[in-house]
């Protein structure tokens, strides 16, 4: 008999451990439900994802399912509305229509009178042109000067010379437009 005791014993024991557990699931039950409901009154009731766009008279760029103030931006400016699909295409329309936006051809402003008719180009050139001619003097004029010296302040001034002939046959034609340098040097 002492098994059967033993045995009833420990089914007792285990019948108030059963008791004591269901016990303490429903109090954590009840205490996640508690909490759960805090946190749900605190995040604010939940809002349909359709009422933060209205796609039929704006266009609006947050697009959030929290509870924060999604258009905080508003007051800054109006708001754009969404265009129409005939504006689109009349925008389209416009932009695919080339448009030639060069500027009258005007040769009277090609020479600046302040420059005497010359470019930036044609007055750097021919200083130059002066720079060298007084280097080759110089170096023709010195007796220990090298002939490899002089003939390459030789070769200088010829590269020069060709550069501002190319320049001034370039040019002739813009010159000539409406008398030229002609009409700026009278």
């Amino acid at each position: 008999m002492a098994a059967s005791e033993a045995v009833a014993a420990t089914e007792a024991v285990y019948e108030t451990a059963r008791e004591k557990a269901k016990a303490a699931r429903a109090t954590s039950e009840a205490v996640w439900k508690a909490e759960y409901e805090a946190a749900k009154a605190e995040a604010g009731e939940a809002r349909p994802t359709g009422q933060f766009s209205d796609k039929r008279k704006q266009d609006r760029i947050f697009r959030r399912e929290m509870g924060e103030p999604e258009f905080f931006l508003m007051d800054t400016g109006p708001v754009k509305s969404i265009l129409t699909g005939d504006e689109i295409e009349e925008i389209t329309r416009k932009v695919q229509t080339p448009k030639d936006q060069t500027p009258q051809y005007n040769p009277e402003n090609v020479l600046s009178p302040e420059f005497g008719g010359g470019s930036n180009y044609e007055t750097g050139i021919t200083d130059l042109i002066e720079e060298a001619k007084q280097k080759l003097d110089k170096l023709l004029n010195d007796p220990e000067a090298t002939q490899q010296e002089i003939e390459l302040a030789k070769l200088d001034l010829k590269k020069l010379n060709y550069l501002y002939d190319n320049y001034n046959m370039g040019m002739n034609v813009f010159r000539t437009a409406k008398g030229g340098r002609d009409t700026l040097r009278e």
